[in-house]
C-alpha cells in the first residue's frame, strides 16, 4: 500500500502579477479619433490666419490651439511607439524600417509639393509671397535640413518655404532615434550615443522631449498591476478631470503666466527668440501630463466596456489614416490657393472652397504617401538590409 501524497501547496500569487495591457478596439478607435481631431485642429489654427479668413477666427490663434494639438501628437506618438515596440518585442531592424517608412513616406512628398507650389506661387504671385510666412532663401539648405531633420537644431528655425508645420517633424524624428538607442543599445554605448543624439538635436528639441516621454511612461504605467486594478470611478476621474483642468487653465490664461515666468527666469529675454517653437515648454509639459492622465482613464473605461459602437468606425479609421498628410501638406496648398487673384478672405464661400479643396488634396496625397506604408516599408527594408550586408 503506497502512502498518500501530501497535498500540493497552493501557489501564492505575486502582488505584481497581472495581464499585460492589450490595446483594445475601443481605445484604439478613440486614439484614432483624437489623432484626426488634432490634425484638423492644427489645420484650423492655420486657416484662422487673417490672410485666409479675414481674422474672423482669431480666437483660435489667441488660444494657440494648434500648438497644443502638436503636444497631443507627441504624447500619442510616445505611447503608440512604446506599445508597438515593447509589447511586440520588435527587433531593432524592424523598428528602424518602420520609423524611416513612417517619416519619409510623407516627408519626401511634402518637400516636393512644398518646393513645387512655392516656386509656382512666388513666380506667379510675387507680391503675395513677399511675406514673413514664406522663406525664399537658401533652397538647398532648406531641403537638406528638412531631409536630415536638422531644421530646428542649433542653427534655429529653418523654415521649409511656406511649410511652417514641418518644425515638429524635426523634433519627432530625434525622439525616434533617442528611443531606439535607449531600447536597443546597452551600457556605455547607449549612454554615449544618447549624448551624441542630444548634442545633434539641440536644446529646442530637448525642451519638448518630456512631452513625448510622457507617452512612453503612460505605456509603462498601463502595464502594471496598479493600472489593472484601477476602478471605474478613479478611471472616470482620470478621464474627465484633465479636460476640466485644461479648460480652467485656458480661462485663467495660464499659458501666458507660465511664459512670463520663463521670461523672468531668462533675465527678461524672449523665450520665443531663444527657444522658437519650444517657447511654451512649461505649458506644453503640463498639457502632456493632462493628456497622459486622460488617456489612462479613457483606456481603462473603454477596455472595461462590454460593447463599443462601430457606427463611425470606418470613417474614423479612414480619416486617421491621413493625419500625417493633413499635417504636412495643408500649409503649402493653403498658401498657393489663397494667392489666386480671385480669392477674397472676407468671403465665407471662399473659405469653404479653400477648406474643402485643401482637405481633398491632402486626402488624395495620402493615398500616395502614408496609406502606402507597406510599400514604403519594403523599400526601406531592402535599403537597410543592403547596408547591413556591406563589408566592414
Amino acid at each position: 500500500m503506497t502512502a498518500a501524497r501530501p497535498p500540493r501547496p497552493t501557489p501564492v500569487s505575486e502582488p505584481d502579477s497581472f495581464s499585460p495591457f492589450v490595446l483594445g478596439r475601443g481605445f484604439s478607435l478613440y486614439l484614432d479619433a483624437v489623432r484626426l481631431f488634432a490634425s484638423l485642429l492644427v489645420f484650423a489654427s492655420h486657416l484662422a490666419y487673417a490672410r485666409y479668413t479675414d481674422g474672423k477666427f482669431e480666437w483660435i490663434r489667441n488660444l494657440n490651439l494648434g500648438s497644443d494639438a502638436v503636444v497631443i501628437f507627441f504624447v500619442l506618438s510616445g505611447f503608440v511607439i512604446a506599445h508597438t515596440t515593447l509589447s511586440k518585442h520588435r527587433p531593432a531592424g524592424d523598428y528602424s524600417t518602420a520609423r524611416l517608412a513612417r517619416l519619409y513616406s510623407v516627408v519626401l512628398p511634402a518637400i516636393l509639393l512644398t518646393l513645387c507650389l512655392d516656386s509656382a506661387g512666388a513666380t506667379l504671385f510675387p507680391d503675395v509671397y513677399d511675406a514673413p510666412w514664406y522663406n525664399a532663401d537658401h533652397r538647398l539648405t532648406q531641403m537638406l535640413t528638412s531631409l536630415t531633420f536638422l531644421s530646428q537644431g542649433w542653427g534655429g528655425d529653418i523654415r521649409l518655404g511656406t511649410n511652417g508645420p514641418f518644425w515638429s517633424v524635426a523634433y519627432e524624428a530625434w525622439y525616434y532615434v533617442a528611443f531606439g538607442v535607449a531600447i536597443y543599445c546597452q551600457g556605455r554605448t547607449r549612454s554615449l550615443l544618447l549624448v551624441v543624439v542630444a548634442l545633434i538635436a539641440g536644446p529646442r528639441v530637448l525642451l519638448l522631449l518630456p512631452c513625448w516621454l510622457l507617452g512612453v511612461v503612460l505605456q509603462k504605467v498601463m502595464n502594471t498591476s496598479r493600472f489593472a486594478a484601477l476602478g471605474s470611478r478613479a478611471a472616470l476621474a482620470f478621464c474627465v478631470l484633465p479636460l476640466a483642468l485644461y479648460a480652467g487653465a485656458q480661462t485663467m490664461d495660464l499659458p501666458a503666466l507660465l511664459t512670463d515666468i520663463t521670461t523672468r527666469l531668462l533675465g527678461g529675454k524672449s523665450p520665443k527668440l531663444l527657444f522658437g517653437f519650444s517657447d511654451e515648454f512649461l505649458w506644453n509639459v503640463l498639457i502632456g501630463i493632462f493628456a497622459a492622465l486622460h488617456f489612462m482613464g479613457t483606456a481603462r473605461l473603454l477596455n472595461a466596456a462590454d460593447q463599443i459602437g462601430t457606427k463611425f468606425e470606418a470613417a474614423i479609421r479612414w480619416g486617421a489614416g491621413a493625419t500625417f498628410s493633413i499635417y504636412l501638406f495643408h500649409n503649402p496648398i493653403l498658401s498657393f490657393l489663397h494667392a489666386l487673384p480671385v480669392y477674397d478672405a472676407a468671403n465665407p464661400l471662399h473659405w469653404l472652397v479653400l477648406t474643402s479643396t485643401t482637405l481633398a488634396a491632402c486626402f488624395a496625397l495620402a493615398e500616395l504617401s502614408e496609406r502606402r506604408l507597406t510599400a514604403w516599408k519594403a523599400i526601406f527594408s531592402r535599403l537597410t538590409s543592403g547596408l547591413s550586408r556591406q563589408p566592414a
